[in-house]
């Protein structure tokens, strides 16, 4: 169906086997694409004659805590990524495969598997990408651990394509050109791609290899990350509820009017949401040394809703001093 049709299929279920398919001009991609990968478990290439397919498949891959709807059309992305050359979802689909076996003795498969190359520009992903590292539910401190051994991608700026046409051999310019009359899908990248090829080392600098790195040290290196993350994280929640109240405190009058907006409702969420904001109210004023202006406050701004037992209820289990009836 795909061979025929689509370019490109998604499947999930709520218990995990995500597979991505890929359709491309037969071609486009070399041949020895996911060799140096070990990616036989997850990934097949498939070359038609007319058509080649990359299927992506994680059979035994459980699903996430959370319902995520996933959409093939935030993933078709990596389909023109590949053809121009960007392998960076190849690494990811391999950290995916490599963090699915973590239960396997590290350095003995160290010393078994293919260790690929880190691809430039690991550290700035695109949206594609990062929709499939989610997909795979590749962890951010592994991204972040190998994009640190990832070069700087060559600018697409340097490409200079009048020189390099000049490179091409006569007959594969009027190959191309017979080929264009023809209306040939995707002949413009196969071009662009013969080109490169032939540049690399005369007009154009070989890119640089990629470092390789093994599963051991990027997992190592991992949880270091994640321990540092998690504290950024921590530092950063807590820099926002120190600004959320200050903003609380600068603007009291407001809040206290929204107390009374909420107790008035006489509802259910209306008082959950009054207990709420005393409570804030209640932490700021800890938060500032106020504590006994607000008590004074809260006194006397409670007494006419006493005969609120709903909500004298709530107050009572967020253990708010009450003035007597």
């Amino acid at each position: 169906m795909l061979h025929k049709f689509f370019d490109g299929f998604l499947y999930w279920a709520n218990w995990g086997t995500p597979e991505l398919a890929l359709r491309f001009p037969h071609g486009i991609l070399p041949v020895d694409l996911i060799n140096g990968y070990d990616l036989d478990d997850f990934v097949t290439f498939t070359q038609h004659p007319d058509y080649d397919i990359l299927d992506i498949h994680f059979g035994e891959m459980e699903g996430p805590d959370e319902w995520i709807e996933y959409e093939l059309g935030s993933l078709i992305a990596i389909r023109d990524e590949l053809m121009e050359g960007d392998l960076r979802a190849l690494y990811i689909v391999w950290l995916a495969s490599q963090h699915m076996g973590e239960g396997y003795d590290e350095e003995e498969d160290d010393e078994i598997i293919s260790v690929p190359p880190v691809p430039p520009a690991l550290g700035i992903l695109t949206a594609a990408q990062q929709a499939l590292a989610e997909l795979l539910q590749v962890p951010q401190e592994l991204l972040v651990a190998a994009a640190r051994h990832s070069n700087a991608a060559m600018s697409s700026t340097d490409d200079d394509f009048v020189a390099w046409v000049e490179l091409l051999p006569p007959e594969r310019r009027s190959h191309y050109l017979v080929r264009l009359a023809h209306n040939e899908p995707s002949l413009s990248r196969l071009l662009v791609k013969e080109l490169r090829e032939l540049s690399q080392g005369k007009t154009r600098a070989m890119p640089p290899m990629g470092e390789r790195v093994t599963y051991a040290t990027l997992l190592a290196e991992s949880k270091a990350l994640k321990v540092q993350l998690e504290r950024e994280k921590r530092e950063q929640e807590r820099l926002a509820r120190q600004r959320h109240l200050q903003d609380i405190h600068d603007h009291q009058d407001e809040y206290w009017h929204q107390v009374d907006l909420a107790v008035t409702r006489g509802t259910g969420t209306g008082y959950d949401e009054a207990a709420r904001l005393l409570i804030e109210l209640r932490e700021v004023a800890d938060q500032f040394k106020e504590i006994q202006e607000f008590q004074a406050r809260f006194r006397s701004w409670v007494r006419p809703h006493l005969r609120r037992p709903a909500f004298i209820k709530r107050l009572q289990g967020r253990k708010f001093t009450l003035p007597e009836a």
